[in-house]
């Protein structure tokens, strides 16, 4: 008899999701940065919670990411085949053009 093969976990993949808009005072003031988040993605894909890793200097870029990622939607992540909640960073990067 052969033990079980457990399959590898997968991490939370993010699907096609809407970019944050840019904040109109911030493209006034030129500011750009980027925002690393931590998002617990639930068994279902959707963000169950949400918290700033690193700031991007600006609150109001920092505010933008956070209130636009909570609405996001993932592949989530697998242990054994089976969806679970999983934590992974997602940077969001304001940049002018």
């Amino acid at each position: 008899m052969q033990p079980a093969r457990l399959a590898p976990p997968t991490i939370p993949i993010v699907l096609n999701n809407p970019v944050p808009a840019y904040p109109e005072l911030a493209r006034k003031r030129g500011q750009q940065g980027m925002v690393l988040l931590e998002v617990q993605v639930g068994p279902t894909g959707s963000v169950t919670q949400l918290r700033l890793h690193r700031s991007s200097g600006y609150q109001n870029l920092d505010r933008a990411a956070l209130e636009t990622v909570a609405r996001w939607r993932f592949r989530p992540g697998k242990e054994n085949e089976q969806p679970v909640s999983m934590w992974v960073r997602v940077p969001v990067r304001f940049v002018l053009e």
